[in-house]
């Protein structure tokens, strides 16, 4: 049965007049635009690691923060009132088409929309904690969710416990060189070894695992939204987590600043901190964030060079994780200069 089969099959459990019209979004694997009676829809087939209970629970939350005025799509009831519908052992579920169009990290206009969007999510994640469903939604923020075979929603500030739990170094020592030079592969994984123990003591000495935590997007990228004359739409709550809040900013700030032309970005964190109101001490922890995306992007590579079957795009991954495991001496050597960056001080 091929996908557009499947979607159709899936799209059978819906009360939808008339023979629904698709289209293959090719942005997206498994995604598709539909027209029924004049009504549009994105159907969408979700990855085989996602458990039902995460998305019921990602449901509740996109139903909670609509009610909060975060404007997000609330996926259709099937026929039978699910809002997962199952073929060939793959979820699928329905939701309401946004028009407008998509975010572009290249887009200055953007790139402040999406930092006062994340602000706002910040803003009614913290007025959730008062919602009587809002344990249950916690329980599903699972420390390291999956999302493919090596790749993985994990916490930033739990990455050096992910890197112990999925024994990244241990596997890459068993399993490697993979056809790499051994020299270099060795020093590669003794390098992310010692970027993992100074991160976690950074984390120790910053206290930030005491700070206030909330409910994170954990994928708060400009293409995940929709601007539209409103606004923005948010899309794609897969990756929510229980994290430090200003968690979604630093994994942006990393893409903030690769597309730097020379500017400074304190306006971007203005936006941001103009609905989320953190505290300072809550904020001067923007670098280490920032840099713990680089170490799990580090810990996560390594796990794909393992599971990568051609030399040559293994041979690629090497300098890049090299780069990602300097991410701790980063945060010591350009910690102030990152704050002056974002937070103007």
């Amino acid at each position: 049965m091929s996908i557009a089969e499947q979607a159709r099959a899936a799209l059978g459990q819906y009360d939808l007049r008339g023979d629904p019209a698709l289209r293959q979004l090719e942005a997206t694997h498994g995604a598709f635009h539909v027209c029924a009676s004049g009504r549009a829809f994105a159907l969408r087939q979700f990855n085989p690691c996602a458990h039902p209970d995460d998305l019921r629970a990602q449901f509740l939350l996109t139903e909670l923060m609509c009610e909060l005025g975060l404007r997000t799509p609330v996926p259709v009831a099937a026929k039978n009132g699910q809002l997962l519908v199952e073929v060939r052992e793959r979820l699928w579920a329905l939701f309401p088409w946004v028009e407008g169009r998509p975010g572009r990290a290249e887009r200055a206009e953007d790139m402040a929309i999406m930092a006062a969007v994340q602000g706002d999510w910040v803003a009614c994640a913290d007025q959730l904690k008062s919602d009587e469903r809002w344990p249950e939604i916690v329980a599903c923020a699972r420390k390291y969710r999956q999302r493919k075979p090596w790749a993985w929603v994990v916490p930033l500030d739990q990455v050096p416990s992910f890197a112990r739990q999925q024994r990244v170094i241990e596997r890459a020592r068993t399993e490697g060189p993979l056809g790499i030079n051994a020299a270099e592969f060795a020093s590669l994984v003794s390098e992310l070894e010692r970027a993992i123990t100074d991160f976690e003591d950074l984390l120790v000495s910053s206290g930030v695992r005491e700070m206030p935590h909330t409910v994170t997007h954990g994928d708060l990228w400009p293409s995940n939204i929709v601007v539209d004359r409103q606004g923005a739409v948010v899309l794609d709550l897969d990756c929510y987590s229980l994290e430090p809040r200003v968690t979604d900013f630093a994994r942006a700030a990393s893409l903030f600043l690769q597309g730097r032309s020379g500017a400074r970005n304190a306006h971007l964190f203005q936006r941001f901190q103009a609905r989320a109101r953190l505290s300072q001490r809550e904020a001067d922890v923007l670098p280490l964030m920032m840099c713990a995306f680089d170490l799990y992007h580090g810990a996560s590579r390594l796990l794909l060079l393992l599971a990568e079957p051609k030399l040559e795009d293994r041979a690629r991954l090497v300098p890049v994780i090299r780069s990602d495991a300097q991410a701790a001496q980063r945060c010591v050597n350009e910690g102030d200069l990152l704050r002056q960056e974002f937070l103007g001080a």
